[in-house]
């Protein structure tokens, strides 16, 4: 079972592309998830690292990343292009897919989650949720949410937080009874030209 899961793990690192964060979580643990849920989408000068435990209680990995949608003004240059910068008023498609580790690598797909959703601080301390819905994009499967942006959304880094939750998996004559998990990703730690960022239309 371990080979297994270092090599369904190292392979879908190699295929993380370079823009982008790959978030590995461990259940009911997430560093900087405070910082995240702040109410206020400015920059909060937060010192953590990123959620990247790598020790063997790592149970979800994921790749998080941001592309233009179609929706919103002014219309982008070119749909679904990876970037964190968006003008006020345009339409932000959060994307991610990864691996339940703990599984043996198995694919996170709707077969696998329980459910998959991105939180957005609103003014006023509180917050808006994004889900996320899994679904084939061309030759490759991913989950996907669309967020729409208006010409009153504050500018500024938005601190948004990515959850996962996995489905459990049944004991069988080869395996134990593997819990359900919860994996959260946040740009906590990371520089500020890399986090999404609201800017003047």
């Amino acid at each position: 079972m371990k080979k297994l899961m270092t090599k369904t793990v190292a392979l879908t690192l190699s295929l993380v592309a370079a823009v982008g964060v790959m978030a590995v979580a461990t259940a009911g643990a997430a560093t900087g998830r405070a910082a995240a849920s702040s109410g206020s989408t400015a920059a909060t000068g937060v010192t953590q690292p990123p959620v990247q435990d790598w020790n063997a209680k790592s149970g979800v990995y994921f790749y998080v990343d941001t592309v233009q949608g179609a929706a919103g003004s002014p219309k982008p240059a070119a749909g679904c292009a990876i970037t964190n910068l968006f003008e006020a008023g345009q339409q932000v498609v959060f994307r991610m897919w990864g691996v339940n580790a703990k599984a043996g690598g198995v694919t996170l797909t709707d077969k696998t989650v329980k459910k998959a959703f991105v939180t957005i601080p609103q003014a006023g301390g509180t917050s808006m949720t994004v889900p996320l819905a899994y679904g084939a994009h061309g030759t490759t499967a991913y989950w996907t949410g669309a967020w729409s942006t208006t010409a009153t959304t504050p500018v500024g880094v938005v601190n948004f937080t990515l959850t996962v939750v996995t489905k459990p998996v049944k004991k069988t004559k080869t395996h134990p009874r593997i819990p359900s998990l919860t994996g959260t990703f946040s740009q906590a730690g990371l520089p500020s030209v890399s986090q999404l960022t609201i800017t003047p239309a």
